[in-house]
């Protein structure tokens, strides 16, 4: 199984490195900063032997993530599973927004995922198989003051998500996405405590989440036992919006 992770060093992406390089035979890791990227290396080979090819690419540039692929293509000539977990997450209200951060919220978490799913897609499509996970968030569905950009540019995964499953699924291409609640990872650092323990009150659990309640369902949806799940969005929330 070959498997491309983006935003690789990040919480939940880091989590996921550690599951995967359990069962794949290579892996692929990209991110801003090679730096971050070989110390994951260093991490990842401690504990497993597969190969391991960390590539620093920046998701908003198409020419970056062009040689990404073609790295990819040339070294294993397929992708079974692509898993995107770069993204960013500004608390800003938009009254306050300048442009550029407008610009930059909805490249990194929507466009971004358009490019990746392109480039992909037409590298699955040679085996006639692979599975694309992107993440989503409640905030798609819920809203949050705030964060009426992410929340934008989120909403627009899950519309990607619906459409590109009707459109792959006839080249044996699954795509679905996963919508986390609170998970605490560096994205959220800048809540205060106070802030977490009001978030967590209103789960149905009583808790906010961690990257160990995300990761298992990002596998289970690129398993053989999701063979029959495509274009759908999996809240993994708690409870928090029902």
């Amino acid at each position: 199984m070959i498997v491309l992770i983006t935003g690789a060093y990040g919480g939940i992406g880091k989590a996921a490195c550690f599951s995967y390089a359990k069962n794949a035979t290579r892996l692929f890791i990209t991110g801003r900063d090679q730096d971050k990227l070989n110390a994951l290396v260093a991490e990842l080979t401690q504990n497993f032997s597969i190969p391991i090819d960390a590539i620093a690419a920046d998701i908003n540039d198409n020419a970056q993530v062009k040689v990404l692929f073609q790295h990819i293509a040339k070294t294993t000539k397929r992708l079974d599973v692509f898993l995107h977990c770069a993204g960013t997450l500004t608390q800003q209200p938009l009254m306050m927004s300048r442009f550029e951060m407008i610009q930059n919220e909805i490249a990194s978490n929507l466009t971004s995922a358009v490019l990746f799913c392109q480039f992909a897609s037409k590298l699955m499509m040679r085996n006639k198989q692979g599975v694309i996970t992107l993440l989503s968030s409640i905030v798609a569905s819920q809203g949050s003051a705030g964060q009426s950009v992410y929340g934008a540019a989120k909403a627009g995964i899950e519309g990607l998500v619906k459409s590109l499953a009707k459109e792959l699924g006839s080249v044996g291409i699954r795509i679905n996405a996963v919508a986390p609640g609170f998970i605490e990872t560096p994205l959220v650092e800048h809540f205060s405590s106070e802030e977490k323990t009001m978030i967590a009150n209103k789960t149905s659990l009583g808790r906010l989440g961690n990257v160990d309640d995300i990761v298992p369902v990002l596998q289970f949806l690129s398993s053989s036992n999701a063979r029959y799940i495509t274009g759908q969005v999996l809240a993994v929330d708690g409870g928090l919006v029902l």
